[in-house]
């Protein structure tokens, strides 16, 4: 089945997830300071991660991240490709990554527009991104899978998991089970 253009199969939109429950806020005036505190130590372990991964250099971090993400966003919301790509098993081709420029970047971040030229710069010259098309970029095919890179990934995805773990135990949110009716809808 092709779509309006007759050039290619239609794409499947993503679909959600049953699940047995989700996590929600414990509404106490005392939970945003502790939600503060807590956030605020997470983004520190954060931060430093990504400060030693772009040699302590946080806009060159943050255009090589838009620059991804920016990428595989559209194809996430693509069931077939989220399924393609849910994993670090394989690098996302070029072809299968949307572009992006400066002036996006620069939107999307604040930062004026030749600060993000030059990180642009730095990241091509380092090989994190490659151009393709006229001043439009994607990340290198495979540089996520670098064993530094997976090695960081697993360490971001530990510090997420304990400060959702640190939200639990200080009473911040609570664990909400999915209602039988509606959990059994979903399915």
């Amino acid at each position: 089945m092709a779509d309006r253009k007759g050039d290619a199969a239609p794409r499947r939109r993503a679909t959600a997830t049953a699940t047995e429950g989700r996590l929600a806020l414990v509404e106490r005036p005392a939970n945003s300071r502790m939600f503060v505190y807590l956030a605020g130590n997470y983004l520190h372990r954060i931060e430093r991660e990504r400060r030693e991964l772009y040699f302590g250099d946080l806009d060159l971090a943050l255009v090589a991240e838009i620059i991804g993400t920016a990428g595989v966003e559209p194809g996430m919301r693509d069931a077939a490709f989220r399924q393609k790509h849910k994993d670090f098993d394989t690098a996302i081709p070029v072809a299968e990554q949307r572009a992006v420029n400066a002036a996006s970047i620069a939107a999307a971040t604040g930062m004026p527009r030749e600060t993000v030229r030059r990180k642009i710069r730095k990241l091509l010259e380092l090989g994190f991104v490659v151009e393709k098309e006229p001043a439009r970029y994607v990340l290198k095919p495979g540089v996520l899978l670098e064993p530094e890179r997976q090695a960081a990934f697993a360490r971001g995805i530990e510090q997420t998991v304990r400060f959702m773990n640190e939200l639990l135990e200080n009473g911040v949110v609570r664990w909400v089970p999915a209602k039988k009716g509606r959990a059994a809808a979903r399915r």
